[in-house]
């Protein structure tokens, strides 16, 4: 037998860069998924649609007596991105209207049409900076009898970005938007 001692097992250093290399390489992985992570949000973050939907109310006159009143009703994105509009809503005392006609029969409760000019928003991208005048009275006279009765009128937009990340905004929210699963048209929805 011999007397040599029993050898104790050693970390050769070949075997410490080994395991050194796998633990800065693991590390090194978490690192990019989180900063990818991050980038994510970053790009979402800087494509983020923000609709305000308001009114204009203002009085012409060209200094004599003859005035006259003016209203319409607008959509503006005010946000970083594009908005895509998937569906839009017209209420008069919380029931759905389909065109600017029967909303303003229902708000003035009158059977006669009403003069107006519109422009479509439902199904319309709106990019950054840039409104939609979606109604524009030209019954000039019953401009105060629709300003007395406006609290009886909300209209609703639900919009997208281009990351299909969903909002509602409402005339009656004041600019609040609320965050939805994802927009669709219903029978409710307005047709002009």
């Amino acid at each position: 037998m011999s007397d040599t001692p029993p050898r104790k097992k050693r970390i050769e250093p070949e075997m410490l860069v080994g395991i050194s290399a796998v633990f800065i390489g693991i590390c090194a992985l978490f690192v990019s998924l989180y900063e990818t992570s991050l980038m994510r949000k970053e790009q979402r973050a800087s494509v983020v649609p923000l609709l305000e939907l308001s009114r204009s109310y203002f009085v012409e006159s060209n200094g004599s007596e003859e005035r006259r009143e003016r209203l319409y009703l607008q959509v503006e994105n005010v946000g970083i991105g594009p908005a895509r509009i998937m569906d839009f809503r017209v209420t008069v005392d919380g029931s759905p209207k389909p065109g600017w006609n029967a909303a303003m029969q229902s708000l003035l409760d009158r059977d006669e049409a009403i003069n107006y000019s519109q422009s479509t928003v439902n199904g319309r991208t709106v990019p950054p900076d840039r409104s939609i005048r979606m109604f524009d009275l030209i019954d000039t006279e019953l401009t105060p009898q629709i300003i007395a009765e406006f609290d009886r009128l909300d209209f609703e937009a639900c919009f997208c970005s281009v990351f299909d990340e969903c909002w509602t905004s409402s005339y009656s929210g004041f600019g609040e938007t609320t965050p939805v699963e994802h927009c669709r048209q219903s029978e409710e929805s307005f047709r002009e």
